[in-house]
């Protein structure tokens, strides 16, 4: 899974410094890897995505900031075509109408709010930047298979592994920790020696069961269970 990369720009040190701090709770949350770089002003802001080239996947912008505003620079990026992701930061709902311009994720009023802001972040993961696919080699193949169809995989003779998928089952040449690895972890959990499964396709989670939508009980190893219980309840809770 890539890292979500956030710039927080608000020029009040102390709000600056919230929003970073909740910023970084949600994600731990919602395990997704992240990185977030602060600025006090959008020019600083600027600069950098000149030197650097647009790294972000998301701004948080305050609009009312020095001399340009982040209103400013959110309209200069669409004029350039790019369609980075937006968050406007505001005390003001007068600027509302004129935001919706460059076609923000989401407006959040000042004092922030912690599931406002939440819901704003995973909104724009979901929609924008969640892995969609999971690239596999079969001999000489190399296989985009889409993780929404993928309800959970299991050990297999041979030192394969079989993917369960919503209307197929298919084999590959791979352990599960190396699959482990390319999945999202957010998406994803291990839930025993023998078992990868995707929360999306968990209906329940009771004892040591997992209860998937098609029927079938998958175990729950006594050494995953708290990573599991906790990935469960984060999912469902997005």
């Amino acid at each position: 899974m890539g890292t979500y990369c956030l710039a927080v720009c608000e020029d009040d040190k102390m709000i600056q410094e919230e929003i970073c701090r909740l910023c970084g709770e949600i994600l731990t949350e919602a395990q997704i890897p992240y990185e977030i770089k602060a600025f006090s002003d959008a020019d600083e802001l600027e600069r950098f995505l000149e030197v650097r080239g647009q790294v972000f996947d998301v701004l948080l912008l305050d609009i009312e900031l020095g001399r340009k505003s982040g209103m400013e620079l959110a309209k200069e990026l669409r004029i350039k075509k790019d369609r980075v992701s937006i968050i406007f930061l505001t005390g003001h709902e007068k600027y509302l109408r004129e935001g919706y311009s460059v076609q923000p994720v989401q407006f959040l009023l000042k004092p922030l709010k912690r599931e406002e802001l939440a819901e704003a972040l995973h909104t724009d993961w979901e929609l924008n930047h969640r892995p969609k696919t999971v690239l596999l080699q079969k001999g000489s193949r190399s296989l985009s298979l889409p993780l929404s169809s993928v309800c959970w995989a299991e050990t297999s003779g041979n030192h394969n592994i079989r993917i369960i998928f919503e209307d197929r089952d298919e084999e590959f040449p791979m352990s599960l920790s190396e699959l482990e690895i390319l999945l999202p972890s957010g998406q994803f959990i291990r839930c025993h020696n023998s078992y990868i499964v995707s929360l999306k396709h968990v209906r329940e989670f009771k004892k040591s069961t997992l209860y998937m939508d098609n029927g079938i009980e998958l175990p729950v190893g006594r050494k995953y269970y708290k990573s599991v219980q906790e990935a469960f309840v984060s999912f469902i809770n997005q």
